[in-house]
């Protein structure tokens, strides 16, 4: 099972925000729905994302943005190579 686990963490915030294909997305559910360390998590997760959505009603700046734009696409390029 530890296997399962560590291949639905991979995918769990892809599948939170709804970005992955169905078969993926049902081996991930199938994953949550009978794992009770992984489906605790994903609902911890979850909640986190309602609260940080809730309170942060703010839009940051312009340069923050470019900021974490380029963070993200740096470390996506050093994971690649």
């Amino acid at each position: 099972m530890k296997r399962n686990c560590d291949h639905t963490v991979e995918y769990l915030y892809r599948y939170m925000d709804q970005e992955l294909t169905w078969y993926r997305r049902a081996r991930v559910q199938w994953h949550l729905r009978k794992c009770g360390t992984c489906g605790d998590g994903h609902r911890f997760e979850q909640q986190v994302k309602m609260m940080v959505q809730r309170k942060c009603t703010e839009t940051p700046p312009p340069e923050l943005i470019d900021r974490l734009r380029t963070f993200l696409e740096e470390n996506t390029r050093d994971q690649k190579s």
